[in-house]
């Protein structure tokens, strides 16, 4: 029997005091910098990763190549008549685009929108939507408005994007649940707030605006970073903890997801340091991932999935660890409520007041996905949907997404508490699991069931 104790006492304070945190983040930002999936800087970043496992004695290290679906823009820009030209950014994987047409303001693009405008009059048009979800409405996603507005005729849209400051930021306009997430619905650009709100002050004077875009998709490598810290008791058992190395095509990725990689290197490099000096082992074997290539529709996550499982035994549980320092750790939120008990009565040995709770709908926005596809259980931390977030991270997908927006005191406790979860799960005994028994097949029906509706903020 472990003496918790002296375990947590030993992880809390080489947490504290020996983190290698911040020098992680400062190499992947400042030194390796916009990680966008396929480039060369991505591949920096992957063998980084590699070294940090094998520097930090994890097992079996490996780099797994995956073919990449991917996508670059080389130009985009919205001109008003002959003498005004805007920049904007256009959705990811948008086609090229060359079009003329009136701007035409429908609103958050609600069937109530469209109803107002005759069918003639929006046919040919470039549509200025709000993106958000329009108040005290049922939600709809932006997708299927977007599909509305093609279906009746539009060329392309434009939104201006939801933060101020003349910011903008990467955005997708597919459902990632869809059999092809990667055709979007019509060439979408997002240009800044105050550039939407001077269009609409001027919508009363009609004016043709003409978008180009250029851009194209391309095929490409990326990779997953794979590393193991062996089990004593259960070796052929295992827990994963991910997190994702790539970034938006021009952010700096420190909270998305410097920071989640950071943990996860730390959180390892603690366990090993433990069975070195302590001589205290998980009891089955914890895996850690770094996937590529998430912000591109999770392609790391499924290759990775599809090669591995198969062939060997689920998981027992898989935690994926994006965008924490958004806020402090509050807990678990499991994909399926079967491990509730057992994750909550682990957490409750801890004293921290961590919770487990199950999410009513399968989050599709992250590497926990393909894992719950395939019917392994799986979980998350803190993410962008749940409330309390801190004020100053509120900048993902774009370049001010920096090292000096992190609150790394509070990324210290998750690698600490992360480690000592971690350990306390791979020491329960199998009969003490619940029998998995998530079955592919209901789990793609209620994915169907879910398509198209909107994710709940917590």
């Amino acid at each position: 029997m472990l003496d918790w104790n002296q375990t947590d006492r030993w992880l809390m304070g080489s947490a504290s005091v020996e983190s290698s945190i911040g020098s992680h983040v400062a190499e992947l930002c400042d030194r390796i910098g916009v990680r966008w999936a396929g480039t060369t800087a991505e591949q920096l970043a992957i063998e980084y990763v590699a070294n940090q496992f094998q520097e930090a004695s994890l097992r079996e290290t490996v780099i797994e190549p995956f073919d990449l679906q991917s996508w670059e823009c080389n130009q985009a820009s919205l001109a008003i008549g002959e003498n005004q030209r805007l920049e904007v950014r256009p959705c990811m994987f948008c086609p090229s685009v060359n079009v003329s047409g009136e701007l035409i303001d429908v609103g958050f693009g609600m069937p109530h929108d469209l109803d107002q405008i005759p069918k003639e009059l929006i046919k040919g048009k470039i549509a200025l939507i709000d993106a958000g979800h329009e108040p005290f409405s049922e939600p709809t996603t932006f997708p299927q408005r977007l599909r509305r507005l093609a279906d009746a005729g539009v060329v392309a849209a434009m939104t201006p994007s939801t933060a101020g400051g003349r910011r903008t930021a990467d955005f997708t306009v597919t459902d990632w649940r869809d059999a092809d997430p990667y055709q979007v619905p019509l060439p979408v650009v997002q240009t800044s707030r105050e550039v939407g709100a001077r269009l609409r002050h001027h919508m009363s004077d009609p004016r043709v605006v003409t978008l180009q875009v250029e851009a194209r998709r391309i095929q490409g490598t990326s990779s997953n970073v794979i590393g193991n810290l062996i089990g004593s008791e259960w070796p052929d058992e295992s827990l994963v903890l991910s997190a994702h190395h790539d970034t938006t095509t021009d952010s700096f990725g420190a909270n998305d997801n410097a920071a989640g990689v950071a943990v996860m290197l730390e959180t390892a490099r603690m366990l090993s340091q433990l069975q070195q000096e302590v001589g205290i082992r998980p009891g089955r074997t914890i895996r850690c991932i770094s996937f590529g290539a998430e912000e591109q529709v999770l392609q790391g996550s499924s290759s990775y999935v599809a090669t591995h499982h198969g062939p060997e035994p689920l998981p027992r549980l898989m935690i994926n660890l994006d965008e924490l320092a958004t806020g402090t750790m509050k807990g678990l939120v499991l994909q399926f409520p079967e491990l509730r008990q057992l994750v909550q009565s682990q957490l409750n040995t801890m004293n921290e007041g961590l919770a487990c709770h199950v999410l009513s709908q399968l989050d599709v926005s992250g590497d926990m996905f393909p894992f719950s596809r395939r019917g392994i259980p799986s979980a998350i931390l803190w993410r962008w949907r749940f409330v309390g977030r801190h004020p100053d991270v509120a900048f993902g997908h774009s370049d001010a997404d920096t090292p000096d927006k992190l609150r790394f005191r509070e990324l210290k406790e998750y690698a600490g508490n992360l480690a000592r979860l971690l350990l306390r799960l791979s020491h329960v005994p199998p009969e003490e699991w619940p029998e998995n028994c998530l079955d592919p097949d209901e789990i793609e029906m209620r994915i169907g069931a879910e398509r198209g509706t909107v994710f709940r903020t917590m």
